[in-house]
């Protein structure tokens, strides 16, 4: 037999490759999250500044990319598990998911996420008033909410390399 590529894993393999196998699988989960998230950050910029419509394309651009940066992620995903299922009860799964190094890794990610939002709030806030709109405070909250994911997701996949 060949040898595996980085998603094959041989599931009669010892737990080291299956742990390494569900490291890689919930790391890419992670990347897609990020990546389907970032064209929605940057429609709502777009949305926010463009009153007079000249970058109507240009949204309609940014708003159908993130469905299909998500599904031909999630697909390209699935397809690269080989019909390996995972169940929530695997034993590896959950040594990955209990693991102290990614718990630790996550708070950290956590506590950069929540200084990046504090320390953008009162910026962004000046940048929204700039260009008055009867929804700025939802505006606020909508970008508080994606920079925070957002920081937080990057965060993590940085203190989570190997």
């Amino acid at each position: 037999m060949g040898s595996l590529t980085p998603w094959e894993v041989d599931m009669s393999q010892p737990a080291s490759n299956r742990t390494e196998f569900f490291l890689r699988y919930t790391r890419s989960l992670t990347f897609l999250c990020l990546f389907g998230l970032l064209p929605v950050l940057f429609y709502g910029a777009i949305t926010v500044w463009d009153h007079d419509g000249h970058y109507e394309r240009l949204q309609f651009g940014l708003l159908v990319l993130c469905p299909v940066i998500l599904t031909f992620g999630l697909a390209w995903i699935m397809f690269s598990r080989r019909g390996v299922a995972i169940t929530n009860d695997d034993p590896d799964l959950q040594a990955v998911a209990k693991d102290e190094f990614r718990r630790r890794n996550a708070l950290r990610a956590f506590r950069v996420a929540f200084a990046t939002v504090l320390a953008l709030q009162f910026p962004l806030a000046w940048l929204l008033s700039i260009r008055p709109n009867p929804d700025g405070i939802m505006h606020l909250a909508t970008f508080t909410w994606f920079i925070g994911f957002i920081s937080f997701l990057s965060a993590f996949l940085f203190f989570d390399r190997d």
